[in-house]
């Protein structure tokens, strides 16, 4: 047992984000609303509330779905999936760039 905490001690901590160009919580906001622009159903309004009330990034990464969804219901799956992998730049540095993977 003592053993295998010398080995845990010994490794290096996991890789932080690199934090140095992070787009501020409010850019990533604006760039999410954008991605809704020509979506005027009342489950838009309600992904905005959402984009608005988010605390965190993560808490933004997590609507992708519900972005996805509704653009795709207003235009179609391709135009989706291209709004949201034209998301992933924003939240560089804020999520560990193994989540970053497009759609």
């Amino acid at each position: 047992m003592a053993l295998s905490s010398i080995f845990a001690a010994m490794r290096p901590p996991p890789a932080a984000p690199d934090t140095t160009d992070r787009m501020p919580l409010e850019q990533i906001r604006h760039q999410m609303h954008q991605t809704l622009h020509d979506c005027k159903s009342v489950d838009a309004q309600r992904i905005i509330f959402r984009i608005n009330t988010a605390a965190t990034p993560a808490d933004l990464w997590l609507l992708r779905s519900d972005l996805y969804q509704c653009i795709s219901r207003a235009r179609d799956q391709a135009e989706a999936a291209r709004r949201i992998n034209a998301l992933l730049g924003t939240f560089s540095g804020w999520l560990p760039a193994a989540q970053l993977t497009p759609i």
